[in-house]
């Protein structure tokens, strides 16, 4: 019996050799993977960017990266051009700056979350399969806006338009200049973008060119007085004709491109004394009455006929509300202060040119442009109704009894239809009508005096002296004469 227990001794023993061994292997493995998992170093195979970092704590990572970061930031520079213009920019004035603490703290987590065997999983995974971790970059974007501000204040030009001007007959025409814009928002993603990838290739500053509306081009296109008109005056009239000179120059020059409107009331206000304009008579409420700017209206008329000839669309115009002795019934536009006004539009598909100056008794309105057809156009009017003046006597204390004074002549009224005639080879072709104008006829008044006339007194005659009349001839011529009615025409 003997044998058999010595056979199963042997048997226990060797069971127990294999446990020990396994247990042994267990704590070691397990002491390892506790040693792996709490290690505070970061695991192999991590990189960030190029650097490799395994086995560094958080703070040997930050130092060596940093070593070499911080060297090569000293040297990024890069330049920001346009044709000869060049602006050189270092990073670090941009506040740039590398996120140390992020990249270490992504590689000092890798292996590190989950439980313990998706841990042991990543940390092996490692051996094969490096991770690069990127190394993110921060810049202060208020300071690359003020330095693009800076770039966009150095080359953007405002665009110049073409101008134009006519001097002795003929027309001088000054070319267009481009204007310059720095594409801001582009240049700023530029820039940000050329950060990233640390290359310090010059960067070229995108641009806006600007054409300005009004080119030479389309200013060649003014050759040919479309419209055209003139009015006469008094040259004895000095503030009223000081006037029409000023409102002429005001309006002389005056370039209006396609679709643009004109207002009389903007191009010459104000009319103050300061502008030099004089005292002149001036239609308020249907009577003369002295007033500052007196006679602008004779060029708001010759400005009227002339735009009307030359077939641009009135927008605004009304006629005096008195019969005007320069343009038939019809023909006239009025100004008054800001509340009425003489509008029109450039209806072509050219840019027009006004012309307007004083010659000797006349004021002259011409326009330039660029024909589109054959038309000549006149006006004419017709006479509706005529509305006669009536004759107001009024006393008036100052003036003795048969005396008379003509304080206001009359003037017929009339309603009356104006029509735009449109010819073609000397041949009317069309007639249309352009206003029903009304013009308040004006009464007379005629001043009568109610002041009695003095009483002359008779000396009695002298004894022995010769009779003599109280009244010598001469003084009877004088009174009959002073009794006489008397005409004063108004101006």
């Amino acid at each position: 019996m003997e044998p058999t227990v010595l056979k199963v001794s042997k048997k226990k023993i060797m069971l127990w050799v294999i446990i020990m061994i396994m247990a042994s292997g267990l704590i070691a493995f397990l002491t390892l993977t506790l040693l792996l998992l709490n290690r505070e170093t970061i695991y192999p195979k991590v990189y960030i960017e190029t650097i490799e970092v395994s086995g560094l704590t958080k703070l040997q990572a930050e130092e060596r990266i940093r070593g070499i970061y911080e060297k090569e930031l000293e040297s990024l520079k890069v330049d920001v051009v346009y044709e000869e213009y060049s602006k050189g920019l270092a990073y670090k004035d941009l506040g740039y700056t590398y996120l140390y603490d992020d990249a270490i703290y992504q590689a000092y987590r890798f292996g590190r979350d989950g439980n313990a065997f998706s841990r042991i999983r990543n940390i092996y995974y490692l051996r094969n399969n490096p991770i690069t971790i990127p190394l993110a970059t921060h810049y202060d974007k208020e300071a690359l806006e003020a330095f693009i501000k800076t770039i966009a204040e150095d080359i953007n030009k405002e665009a110049q338009e073409a101008s134009i001007k006519r001097q002795s007959g003929v027309f001088h025409i000054t070319k267009e200049e481009l204007g310059l814009q720095v594409q801001e928002d582009r240049l700023k993603e530029l820039i940000a973008g050329r950060m990233q990838t640390f290359s310090l290739q010059d960067i070229n500053i995108p641009i806006e060119t600007i054409t300005p509306e009004i080119t030479a081009e389309k200013l060649l296109n003014i050759k040919e007085v479309i419209g055209e008109f003139s009015t006469a005056f008094n040259l004895q009239q000095r503030g009223r004709n000081a006037n029409i000179a000023l409102a002429a120059k005001s309006i002389n020059g005056i370039l209006m491109m396609p679709q643009e409107e004109f207002s009389f009331n903007d191009a010459t206000i104000p009319r103050g004394v300061e502008q030099g304009y004089q005292e002149a008579p001036v239609i308020v409420n249907g009577e003369l009455v002295p007033g500052i700017g007196g006679g602008i209206c004779q060029v708001s008329t010759t400005l009227y006929n002339a735009v009307v000839r030359g077939n641009l669309e009135i927008t605004e115009r009304r006629n005096h509300s008195l019969t005007v002795p320069y343009v038939p019934l019809g023909h006239d536009a009025t100004i008054y202060g800001t509340l009425i006004d003489l509008k029109f539009v450039n209806n072509y598909e050219n840019p027009i040119y006004i012309e307007s100056f004083v010659s000797g008794d006349r004021v002259f309105v011409k326009i330039y442009g660029s024909k589109e057809d054959n038309i000549v156009i006149t006006l004419v009017s017709q006479v509706l109704e005529v509305f006669e003046p009536k004759v107001e006597i009024k006393k008036d204390n100052n003036m003795f009894i048969g005396e008379q004074e003509i304080k206001q002549e009359s003037k017929k009224g009339y309603r009356v239809n104006t029509y735009k005639i449109y010819h073609e080879k000397g041949r009317e072709i069309k007639r249309e009508r352009i206003s029903t104008d009304y013009y308040k006829p004006v009464n007379a008044i005629i001043l009568e005096g109610s002041k009695p006339k003095p009483v002359s007194k008779i000396e009695e005659p002298v004894e022995g002296a010769i009779e003599e009349e109280s009244l010598s001839p001469e003084t009877e011529s004088n009174e009959i004469q002073e009794n006489q009615p008397i005409f004063q025409p108004q101006e």
